[in-house]
């Protein structure tokens, strides 16, 4: 009997182990992560980690979260509008409602990331032509730079403080919006 007993154990701590093994979804995904924060914050990624074992309804959601059922529909919502979640609408025969059943789309969410990323870097390639092309000038008060035009506008004299606007090095602008464009770049073609 002892034989038994111990084999009966063996099998259950196998029954563990696989039954732990298949929990390594896309909720771990680091990436992932972090698309769902800067849609929806923390709650957004909680919110969208409960619907990673397949479709379940916006008040099972409330549940599993202890939330209010508003305030899950909320943010389900917003992930919504980003594209990250979709979902079914069926009619409730009992009661003429309709049940809204969610599901997770993690090759949106990326496509949503990297299309934001691609905006980011365009933006930021603005932002560099302008710092090489325009001169600036500042008081060194701390005051914002101006562009040539304001500062000559202004006698060379700072609106805010009235010091002398001298010559304004940008260069360590540009450096720093190179290197950004490209780690950028880099980090777009790895994902």
């Amino acid at each position: 009997m002892g034989k038994k007993i111990s084999k009966g154990k063996k099998k259950v701590e196998k029954r563990v182990k696989v039954k732990k093994e298949p929990q390594q979804k896309p909720q771990e995904d680091p990436v992932l992560r972090e698309i769902l924060t800067q849609i929806a914050g923390e709650r957004g990624y909680e919110v969208a980690k409960t619907l990673v074992e397949g479709e379940i309804t916006d008040d099972e959601v409330a549940k599993r979260m202890g939330m209010r059922v508003n305030l899950a529909r909320k943010i389900l919502y917003e992930l919504y509008e980003n594209r990250v979640v979709s979902y079914r609408r069926v009619r409730d025969e009992h009661s003429g409602w309709y049940v809204y059943y969610w599901r997770i789309e993690p090759e949106r969410a990326r496509e949503y990331f990297d299309n934001n990323k691609r905006l980011f870097i365009q933006k930021l390639e603005e932002r560099l032509e302008v710092e090489r092309n325009t001169m600036f000038f500042g008081c060194g008060n701390g005051d914002p730079k101006l562009p040539f035009e304001v500062a000559a506008e202004n006698d060379f004299k700072c609106p805010r403080c009235g010091g002398k606007l001298e010559p304004y090095d940008n260069s360590n602008v540009i450096t720093a919006l190179e290197r950004q464009i490209e780690s950028l770049r880099q980090r777009l073609v790895g994902s």
